[in-house]
Protein backbone atom coordinates (compact mmCIF):
# COMPACT_ATOMS: atom_id res chain seq x y z
CA UNK A 1 0.00 0.00 0.00
CA UNK A 2 1.36 3.42 -0.96
CA UNK A 3 2.97 5.98 1.30
CA UNK A 4 -0.22 8.07 1.38
CA UNK A 5 -2.84 5.34 1.69
CA UNK A 6 -1.49 3.50 4.74
CA UNK A 7 -1.30 6.44 7.19
CA UNK A 8 -4.42 7.98 5.73
CA UNK A 9 -6.51 4.84 6.29
CA UNK A 10 -5.13 4.46 9.80
CA UNK A 11 -6.19 8.04 10.54
CA UNK A 12 -9.57 7.49 8.91
CA UNK A 13 -10.34 4.45 11.04
CA UNK A 14 -9.92 6.55 14.16
CA UNK A 15 -10.88 10.08 13.15
CA UNK A 16 -12.80 9.88 9.88
CA UNK A 17 -16.48 10.68 9.54
CA UNK A 18 -18.48 7.46 9.83
CA UNK A 19 -21.97 8.64 10.73
CA UNK A 20 -23.01 10.87 7.85
CA UNK A 21 -26.63 10.16 6.83
CA UNK A 22 -25.67 8.72 3.44
CA UNK A 23 -23.07 6.32 4.81
CA UNK A 24 -23.57 2.66 5.66
CA UNK A 25 -24.13 1.74 9.30
CA UNK A 26 -24.51 -1.41 11.38
CA UNK A 27 -28.24 -1.32 10.74
CA UNK A 28 -28.23 -0.36 7.06
CA UNK A 29 -26.01 -1.30 4.11
CA UNK A 30 -24.64 1.25 1.69
CA UNK A 31 -27.35 2.76 -0.50
CA UNK A 32 -26.06 3.78 -3.98
CA UNK A 33 -28.96 6.24 -4.33
CA UNK A 34 -27.89 8.00 -1.12
CA UNK A 35 -24.24 8.01 -2.21
CA UNK A 36 -25.10 9.48 -5.62
CA UNK A 37 -27.42 12.12 -4.13
CA UNK A 38 -24.84 13.17 -1.54
CA UNK A 39 -22.06 13.41 -4.12
CA UNK A 40 -24.17 15.69 -6.31
CA UNK A 41 -25.18 17.85 -3.34
CA UNK A 42 -21.59 18.08 -2.15
CA UNK A 43 -20.45 19.64 -5.41
CA UNK A 44 -19.71 23.28 -4.54
CA UNK A 45 -21.35 22.80 -1.11
CA UNK A 46 -20.00 21.94 2.36
CA UNK A 47 -21.07 18.87 4.33
CA UNK A 48 -22.58 20.92 7.17
CA UNK A 49 -24.95 22.57 4.71
CA UNK A 50 -25.71 19.40 2.77
CA UNK A 51 -26.81 17.25 5.73
CA UNK A 52 -30.07 19.15 6.32
CA UNK A 53 -30.90 19.33 2.62
CA UNK A 54 -30.09 15.64 2.16
CA UNK A 55 -32.33 14.50 5.02
CA UNK A 56 -35.18 16.67 3.79
CA UNK A 57 -34.73 15.54 0.18
CA UNK A 58 -34.93 11.83 0.94
CA UNK A 59 -38.04 12.40 3.04
CA UNK A 60 -39.73 13.68 -0.11
CA UNK A 61 -37.97 11.35 -2.57
CA UNK A 62 -36.86 8.23 -0.66
CA UNK A 63 -35.62 6.31 -3.70
CA UNK A 64 -34.79 6.56 -7.38
CA UNK A 65 -38.30 5.71 -8.51
CA UNK A 66 -39.86 8.43 -6.35
CA UNK A 67 -37.42 10.97 -7.76
CA UNK A 68 -37.89 9.81 -11.34
CA UNK A 69 -41.67 10.17 -11.01
CA UNK A 70 -41.53 13.54 -9.27
CA UNK A 71 -42.59 16.81 -10.85
CA UNK A 72 -39.68 19.13 -11.67
CA UNK A 73 -41.12 21.93 -9.56
CA UNK A 74 -41.38 19.60 -6.58
CA UNK A 75 -37.71 18.65 -6.93
CA UNK A 76 -36.58 22.25 -7.32
CA UNK A 77 -38.64 23.27 -4.29
CA UNK A 78 -36.60 20.90 -2.10
CA UNK A 79 -33.35 22.05 -3.71
CA UNK A 80 -34.01 25.79 -3.41
CA UNK A 81 -31.18 27.45 -1.51
CA UNK A 82 -28.44 24.99 -2.51
CA UNK A 83 -27.75 26.87 -5.74
CA UNK A 84 -26.40 25.53 -9.04
CA UNK A 85 -29.92 24.42 -9.95
CA UNK A 86 -28.84 22.45 -13.00
CA UNK A 87 -27.74 19.84 -10.44
CA UNK A 88 -31.34 19.33 -9.32
CA UNK A 89 -32.70 19.13 -12.87
CA UNK A 90 -29.97 16.65 -13.79
CA UNK A 91 -30.77 14.57 -10.71
CA UNK A 92 -34.30 14.06 -11.94
CA UNK A 93 -33.18 13.39 -15.52
CA UNK A 94 -30.58 10.91 -14.29
CA UNK A 95 -33.12 9.11 -12.08
CA UNK A 96 -35.47 8.72 -15.03
CA UNK A 97 -32.71 7.19 -17.17
CA UNK A 98 -31.56 4.78 -14.45
CA UNK A 99 -35.14 3.65 -13.79
CA UNK A 100 -36.12 3.23 -17.45
CA UNK A 101 -32.85 2.04 -19.01
CA UNK A 102 -31.09 0.28 -16.14
CA UNK A 103 -34.06 -1.20 -14.26
CA UNK A 104 -33.48 1.10 -11.31
CA UNK A 105 -29.88 0.00 -10.72
CA UNK A 106 -26.92 2.31 -11.36
CA UNK A 107 -24.61 1.05 -14.11
CA UNK A 108 -21.37 -0.37 -12.74
CA UNK A 109 -19.16 0.70 -15.64
CA UNK A 110 -17.52 4.09 -15.31
CA UNK A 111 -18.15 5.10 -18.95
CA UNK A 112 -21.86 4.42 -18.57
CA UNK A 113 -21.90 6.29 -15.29
CA UNK A 114 -20.18 9.34 -16.77
CA UNK A 115 -22.72 9.34 -19.62
CA UNK A 116 -25.52 10.04 -17.13
CA UNK A 117 -26.65 13.69 -16.70
CA UNK A 118 -24.70 15.65 -14.11
CA UNK A 119 -22.04 13.00 -13.45
CA UNK A 120 -18.40 13.69 -14.26
CA UNK A 121 -15.37 11.44 -13.86
CA UNK A 122 -14.70 12.27 -10.21
CA UNK A 123 -18.33 11.91 -9.15
CA UNK A 124 -18.62 8.64 -11.08
CA UNK A 125 -15.46 7.36 -9.41
CA UNK A 126 -16.75 8.25 -5.96
CA UNK A 127 -20.11 6.55 -6.53
CA UNK A 128 -18.58 3.36 -7.93
CA UNK A 129 -15.89 3.28 -5.27
CA UNK A 130 -18.07 3.93 -2.23
CA UNK A 131 -21.13 1.99 -3.43
CA UNK A 132 -19.51 -0.98 -5.13
CA UNK A 133 -15.90 -1.02 -3.92
CA UNK A 134 -14.47 -0.47 -7.38
CA UNK A 135 -10.96 0.87 -7.82
CA UNK A 136 -11.49 4.37 -9.20
CA UNK A 137 -9.69 7.61 -8.38
CA UNK A 138 -11.55 10.76 -7.42
CA UNK A 139 -10.57 14.42 -7.67
CA UNK A 140 -13.05 16.68 -5.91
CA UNK A 141 -12.10 20.04 -4.40
CA UNK A 142 -10.85 18.50 -1.15
CA UNK A 143 -8.63 15.97 -2.91
CA UNK A 144 -7.23 18.64 -5.22
CA UNK A 145 -6.22 20.69 -2.19
CA UNK A 146 -4.57 17.74 -0.41
CA UNK A 147 -2.55 16.67 -3.46
CA UNK A 148 -1.64 20.23 -4.47
CA UNK A 149 -0.13 20.84 -1.03
CA UNK A 150 1.44 17.41 -0.70
CA UNK A 151 3.43 17.91 -3.90
CA UNK A 152 3.36 21.72 -4.18
CA UNK A 153 1.65 21.37 -7.55
CA UNK A 154 1.96 24.72 -9.28
CA UNK A 155 -0.86 26.40 -11.16
CA UNK A 156 -4.58 26.71 -10.57
CA UNK A 157 -6.50 23.51 -11.26
CA UNK A 158 -8.70 25.39 -13.69
CA UNK A 159 -5.68 25.07 -16.01
CA UNK A 160 -5.66 21.86 -18.03
CA UNK A 161 -1.99 21.03 -17.36
CA UNK A 162 -2.43 21.41 -13.60
CA UNK A 163 -5.61 19.34 -13.62
CA UNK A 164 -3.85 16.64 -15.65
CA UNK A 165 -1.02 16.52 -13.08
CA UNK A 166 -3.50 16.21 -10.21
CA UNK A 167 -5.41 13.42 -11.93
CA UNK A 168 -2.13 11.56 -12.45
CA UNK A 169 -1.37 11.82 -8.73
CA UNK A 170 -4.92 10.86 -7.74
CA UNK A 171 -4.73 7.67 -9.80
CA UNK A 172 -1.20 6.92 -8.60
CA UNK A 173 -2.18 7.04 -4.92
CA UNK A 174 -5.51 5.20 -5.15
CA UNK A 175 -4.91 1.78 -3.52
CA UNK A 176 -6.07 -1.62 -4.75
CA UNK A 177 -7.48 -2.53 -1.35
CA UNK A 178 -9.98 -0.65 0.86
CA UNK A 179 -10.68 1.66 -2.04
CA UNK A 180 -14.06 2.82 -0.68
CA UNK A 181 -12.50 3.76 2.66
CA UNK A 182 -9.61 5.52 0.96
CA UNK A 183 -12.01 7.54 -1.19
CA UNK A 184 -13.90 8.71 1.89
CA UNK A 185 -10.68 9.21 3.86
CA UNK A 186 -8.97 11.58 1.45
CA UNK A 187 -12.18 13.63 1.11
CA UNK A 188 -12.47 13.76 4.90
CA UNK A 189 -8.85 14.85 5.26
CA UNK A 190 -9.40 17.80 2.96
CA UNK A 191 -12.69 18.72 4.62
CA UNK A 192 -11.56 18.50 8.24
CA UNK A 193 -7.77 19.01 8.47
CA UNK A 194 -6.32 20.16 5.14
CA UNK A 195 -8.78 23.03 4.96
CA UNK A 196 -8.52 26.11 2.78
CA UNK A 197 -7.40 28.32 5.64
CA UNK A 198 -5.54 27.37 8.81
CA UNK A 199 -4.90 23.71 7.95
CA UNK A 200 -4.37 21.51 11.02
CA UNK A 201 -0.99 20.13 10.00
CA UNK A 202 -0.17 19.03 13.55
CA UNK A 203 -2.81 16.30 13.34
CA UNK A 204 -2.45 15.47 9.65
CA UNK A 205 -1.36 11.88 8.95
CA UNK A 206 0.43 13.01 5.77
CA UNK A 207 2.38 15.91 7.31
CA UNK A 208 5.70 14.03 7.47
CA UNK A 209 6.09 14.00 3.68
CA UNK A 210 3.96 17.01 2.71
CA UNK A 211 6.05 19.47 0.70
CA UNK A 212 3.91 22.47 1.62
CA UNK A 213 4.28 21.62 5.32
CA UNK A 214 8.03 21.14 4.87
CA UNK A 215 8.48 24.53 3.21
CA UNK A 216 5.82 26.43 5.15
CA UNK A 217 3.87 27.19 1.98
CA UNK A 218 0.45 25.80 2.96
CA UNK A 219 -1.24 29.14 2.33
CA UNK A 220 0.16 29.25 -1.22
CA UNK A 221 -1.35 25.95 -2.34
CA UNK A 222 -3.48 25.31 -4.25
CA UNK A 223 -2.42 28.35 -6.28
CA UNK A 224 -5.28 30.82 -6.43
CA UNK A 225 -7.10 31.60 -9.61
CA UNK A 226 -6.21 35.13 -10.77
CA UNK A 227 -8.83 37.43 -9.31
CA UNK A 228 -11.21 39.30 -11.56
CA UNK A 229 -13.36 42.19 -10.41
CA UNK A 230 -16.96 41.05 -10.54
CA UNK A 231 -19.15 43.29 -12.66
CA UNK A 232 -22.27 44.82 -11.12
CA UNK A 233 -25.64 44.39 -12.78
CA UNK A 234 -29.04 45.86 -11.95
CA UNK A 235 -32.57 44.60 -12.33
CA UNK A 236 -36.03 45.50 -11.12
CA UNK A 237 -38.30 42.78 -9.75
CA UNK A 238 -41.98 43.56 -10.07
CA UNK A 239 -44.07 42.11 -7.27
CA UNK A 240 -47.51 41.99 -8.83
CA UNK A 241 -50.08 41.56 -6.01
CA UNK A 242 -53.84 41.20 -6.27
CA UNK A 243 -56.42 42.34 -3.71
CA UNK A 244 -56.10 39.04 -1.82
CA UNK A 245 -52.35 39.50 -1.36
CA UNK A 246 -51.43 36.83 -3.90
CA UNK A 247 -48.33 37.27 -6.05
CA UNK A 248 -47.71 36.61 -9.71
CA UNK A 249 -44.73 34.36 -10.48
CA UNK A 250 -43.34 33.04 -13.72
CA UNK A 251 -41.18 29.99 -14.36
CA UNK A 252 -37.69 30.79 -15.57
CA UNK A 253 -36.16 28.96 -18.54
CA UNK A 254 -33.91 26.02 -17.73
CA UNK A 255 -30.82 27.72 -19.12
CA UNK A 256 -29.37 30.69 -17.29
CA UNK A 257 -29.47 31.73 -13.65
CA UNK A 258 -32.12 30.19 -11.40
CA UNK A 259 -32.98 27.78 -14.21
CA UNK A 260 -36.39 26.18 -13.77
CA UNK A 261 -37.27 28.12 -10.63
CA UNK A 262 -40.29 30.39 -10.20
CA UNK A 263 -39.47 34.06 -9.90
CA UNK A 264 -40.86 37.58 -10.02
CA UNK A 265 -41.13 39.43 -13.30
CA UNK A 266 -37.86 41.19 -14.09
CA UNK A 267 -37.02 44.16 -16.27
CA UNK A 268 -34.39 46.83 -16.66
CA UNK A 269 -34.29 49.15 -13.69
CA UNK A 270 -35.51 52.17 -15.65
CA UNK A 271 -38.63 54.20 -14.78
CA UNK A 272 -40.02 54.27 -18.34
CA UNK A 273 -39.42 50.57 -18.92
CA UNK A 274 -40.95 49.69 -15.56
CA UNK A 275 -44.05 51.79 -16.34
CA UNK A 276 -44.39 50.12 -19.75
CA UNK A 277 -44.07 46.62 -18.24
CA UNK A 278 -46.71 47.38 -15.60
CA UNK A 279 -49.14 48.83 -18.16
CA UNK A 280 -48.75 45.76 -20.38
CA UNK A 281 -49.46 43.48 -17.44
CA UNK A 282 -52.46 45.40 -16.09
CA UNK A 283 -53.60 48.79 -17.39
CA UNK A 284 -55.13 49.67 -14.01
CA UNK A 285 -52.12 48.59 -11.94
CA UNK A 286 -50.00 51.09 -10.04
CA UNK A 287 -46.80 51.10 -8.00
CA UNK A 288 -47.67 50.70 -4.34
CA UNK A 289 -44.25 50.61 -2.72
CA UNK A 290 -40.55 50.37 -3.52
CA UNK A 291 -38.65 48.07 -1.17
CA UNK A 292 -34.96 48.50 -0.23
CA UNK A 293 -32.49 47.32 -2.82
CA UNK A 294 -31.04 43.81 -2.36
CA UNK A 295 -27.56 42.67 -3.38
CA UNK A 296 -27.20 39.07 -4.54
CA UNK A 297 -23.82 37.69 -5.59
CA UNK A 298 -23.18 35.01 -8.18
CA UNK A 299 -19.87 33.40 -9.11
CA UNK A 300 -19.23 35.84 -11.93
CA UNK A 301 -21.18 38.98 -11.04
CA UNK A 302 -23.13 40.90 -8.39
CA UNK A 303 -26.80 41.59 -8.95
CA UNK A 304 -28.51 44.63 -7.45
CA UNK A 305 -32.26 44.02 -7.20
CA UNK A 306 -34.86 46.75 -6.84
CA UNK A 307 -38.10 45.12 -5.59
CA UNK A 308 -41.26 47.06 -6.51
CA UNK A 309 -44.71 46.15 -5.18
CA UNK A 310 -47.38 46.67 -7.83
CA UNK A 311 -51.07 46.64 -6.90
CA UNK A 312 -53.18 44.86 -9.53
CA UNK A 313 -56.85 44.38 -10.33
CA UNK A 314 -56.34 42.09 -13.32
CA UNK A 315 -58.16 38.81 -12.64
CA UNK A 316 -57.11 37.03 -15.82
CA UNK A 317 -53.64 36.28 -14.42
CA UNK A 318 -52.79 33.47 -12.02
CA UNK A 319 -51.78 34.75 -8.59
CA UNK A 320 -50.46 32.49 -5.84
CA UNK A 321 -50.79 32.70 -2.08
CA UNK A 322 -47.39 33.37 -0.50
CA UNK A 323 -48.19 31.14 2.47
CA UNK A 324 -49.06 28.20 0.22
CA UNK A 325 -46.16 28.35 -2.24
CA UNK A 326 -44.68 24.90 -2.90
CA UNK A 327 -42.34 25.68 -5.77
CA UNK A 328 -38.63 26.38 -5.98
CA UNK A 329 -37.78 30.06 -5.51
CA UNK A 330 -34.45 31.88 -5.90
CA UNK A 331 -32.96 32.93 -2.56
CA UNK A 332 -33.45 36.70 -3.10
CA UNK A 333 -37.08 36.15 -4.17
CA UNK A 334 -37.68 34.21 -0.95
CA UNK A 335 -36.18 37.11 0.95
CA UNK A 336 -38.39 39.60 -0.85
CA UNK A 337 -41.60 37.63 -0.35
CA UNK A 338 -40.77 37.12 3.33
CA UNK A 339 -41.01 40.90 3.78
CA UNK A 340 -44.56 40.96 2.48
CA UNK A 341 -46.06 38.77 5.19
Amino acid sequence: MHLIAKPLLKWFDQFGRHSLPWQASKNSPINPYFVWLSEIMLQQTQVTTVIGYFNNFIRHFPDLTALANADEDAVLAQWAGLGYYARARNLRKCAKIVVTQYQGEFPKEIKAMIALPGIGESTAGAILSISFGQNHAILDGNVKRVLARYHQVKGHYGQSTTLKDLWHLARQYTPDTRNADYTQAIMDLGATLCTRSKPDCANCPLAAHCQAKKHGTQSEYPNLKPKKIKPMRETAMLIYRNKSGGVYLEKRPEKGIWGGLWSLVECENDAKIIAKMIAEFDTSAHIQQKLPMIKHSFTHFHLMISPIIVACTNTSKSFQSIAELKVGLPAPVKKILAQLG
